[in-house]
């Protein structure tokens, strides 16, 4: 035995070793994730818009091919305006370029290539052709004034590692008012060169800012990937900002923009006239229309990632929600307000529900099955005595209402809600057990645990006002609500908006949970903005927030703490900004 033991223990000893380094490489490897690769950080970092990149050279001009529209060296091809806004147009656009791109063979060298083809992007270039092997396409723009960075996007042709013999796309991100170099690089899986090629344009100027005066906050954070969408009060297009600053890019519309634009993972979503919604593809072409047949006034949009567009209406009759859809067909009524119920917005749709604001009286109601034939209120945050004279006064959850301790004692101790407060409320004799339960349960302790919910969500004790209690004393006039995270199939959700307080403009997190009775609503984030007149507030995926003063046509991006990161100061009122990065949409 002695002998057998000197034997094993060595190799005991040696197995424990091993484990641990295959465990150890294991988690090498899976806590490398996607995004931790060499070339994962470069595109990342290129595509920010806040390197100091600058690819133009001495000798760019002179190696440059222009892009000619007109004339004996037109090597650019020009489409019919027309009605721009219109299933028909883009299909009869897109088959023109079908014949071009099957007739032509066009090749790296050679491609086809086609201004604003479908007339939705102004000042963009769409490229076609074919490479004899797989490789990606990465696209530069770059000035000859130093002082503006280049604009680097990695082009998405959603093929597997992002390669492909067979690439389309359209070139944004170019300088009003200036000569334009269009770098064009073709690149292996780990992003190493392989053929380049550059062309020249002159852009014409815009009728807004090229360049936004911009100022650091105290975040030493970098700002997120992506695009500013901004809406100026009173012109009918929208126009894209970088992280510097500059004007990248302009969208068209037939006579207004609205206030709200969606990305969904493959279009955008905006209305381009006061009846009219459109949704754009990667490459421009217009892939849906929904029209609202009404002599109402369309206060605010919704999208539900499909093809149904809900809007928030007013007319001589009241308030209401209207539905219509990008495959045509007719505008549908699915929700009439009660007399007294002023709504103020919409939300993102939430897996077929949409939350909508209210400022009198003040709180945020839940319409559940938007598509089902008839669509109804599935919960109501509020104080329960402003909303007793509704029809949905049953559905109310009052996070400012303490239960008598009694009362708790008798819960705690039966097990049940039988106590419940029905003698408070008068409405217990006609509920159902369903909606009797969800309105006695919902008058917990929400107020006195409200600090112990705001410091445990995860954000900094400083971020989070645990003495505001939610609703209570809340101006809901300029409220636009925004969905930043949709779980549980709509019941549980997280609610983006500023109210005002005390004069003073709040930005709120608010998370709605239509399962836990006891507590409906909780605060997760609530901030003064230090501004004052119309504010939004819009959360990103990873914490970042975009806070717009539109009365002042101010917009900052702010970080997870609230600190800002840096601010941008516009000519004008706004009507809205939105800011997306298009991954997945149009770049990798």
């Amino acid at each position: 035995m002695s002998v057998l033991k000197k034997i094993m223990v060595p190799v005991i000893l040696t197995l424990i070793v091993l484990a641990g380094l295959t465990a150890g490489a294991y988690f090498l490897l899976k806590g490398s994730g996607e995004d931790k690769s060499e070339f994962d950080v470069r595109r990342r970092d290129e595509q920010s818009d806040q390197l100091d990149e600058h690819a133009y050279r001495y000798d760019t001009d002179q190696l440059a091919i222009e892009l000619v529209r007109e004339g004996d060296h037109k090597n650019v091809l020009n489409f019919e305006d027309g009605d721009i806004f219109s299933v028909d147009h883009s299909k009869d656009a897109a088959e023109r370029l079908y014949r071009l791109k099957r007739r032509m063979n066009p090749t790296f060298e050679e491609p086809l290539i086609a201004y604003n083809p479908f007339g939705t992007s102004p000042n963009t270039y769409y490229f076609y052709f074919k490479t004899t092997g797989r490789c990606m396409i990465k696209y530069t723009v770059t000035v000859a004034d130093e002082k503006i960075p280049d604009h680097i996007r990695y082009v998405n042709n959603g093929k597997p590692k992002n390669l492909t013999m067979e690439h389309e796309f359209a070139v944004g991100g170019l300088v009003p008012g200036m000569t334009n170099y269009i770098i064009l690089d073709m690149l292996d899986e780990t992003g190493s060169h392989r053929q380049d090629i550059t062309y020249k344009v002159d852009v014409p100027e815009a009728p807004q800012l090229s360049s936004l005066h911009t100022e650091r906050g105290k975040s030493g954070l970098r700002l997120q990937n992506g695009l500013f969408f901004v809406m100026p009060k009173n012109d009918k297009q929208i126009y894209l900002y970088d992280n510097i600053g500059n004007l990248r890019g302009i969208m068209a519309t037939e006579s207004g923009h609205g206030s709200r634009i969606f990305q969904t993972d493959d279009n955008l979503t905006y209305m381009v006239s006061p009846k009219k919604v459109a949704r754009i593809t990667p490459l421009g072409e217009v892939d849906g229309i929904a029209v609202f047949d009404t002599d109402a006034e369309i206060i605010d949009i919704s999208y539900d990632g499909f093809n149904n567009v809900f809007a928030l209406v007013i007319d001589k009759n009241g308030y209401s929600i209207l539905r219509a859809s990008m495959e045509g067909g007719p505008t549908t009524s699915i929700y009439k307000f009660d007399k007294g119920v002023i709504p103020t917005s919409i939300s993102d749709v939430s897996a077929g529900n949409l939350y909508i604001s209210t400022s009198s009286p003040a709180g945020i109601m839940r319409l559940d099955g938007l598509i089902s034939q008839k669509p109804r209120v599935g919960l109501v945050i509020g104080i329960k005595s402003e909303w007793k004279k509704t029809s949905v006064k049953k559905k109310v959850k009052d996070p400012t209402v303490t239960p008598k301790p009694s009362e708790d004692e008798e819960k705690d101790a039966d097990g049940t809600d039988a106590g419940g407060d029905a003698s408070q409320t008068g409405d217990a004799e006609e509920d159902t057990p369903e909606t009797k339960a969800a309105d006695d349960e919902g008058e917990d302790d929400e107020a006195d645990k409200e600090t112990e919910e705001g410091e445990t969500d995860g954000s900094d004790d400083d971020t989070s006002t645990s003495e505001i209690i939610p609703l209570d004393g809340w101006d809901m006039e300029n409220t636009l609500l925004t969905l930043t995270r949709d779980e549980s199939d709509g019941v549980r959700d997280t609610l983006t908006f500023t109210v005002k307080k005390d004069r003073v403009i709040h930005a709120i997190k608010l998370f709605i949970d239509g399962k836990d009775k006891k507590k409906p609503a909780t605060i997760l984030f609530d901030k003064e903005t230090e501004f004052d007149g119309k504010v939004t507030a819009a959360w990103g995926d990873r914490g970042s927030s975009v806070i717009v003063n539109k009365t002042r046509g101010r917009y900052e991006e702010r970080d997870e703490d609230f600190k800002v990161t840096k601010s941008f100061a516009f000519s004008s009122e706004l009507d809205g900004v939105w800011k997306y990065s298009l991954d997945k949409m149009c770049f990798y």
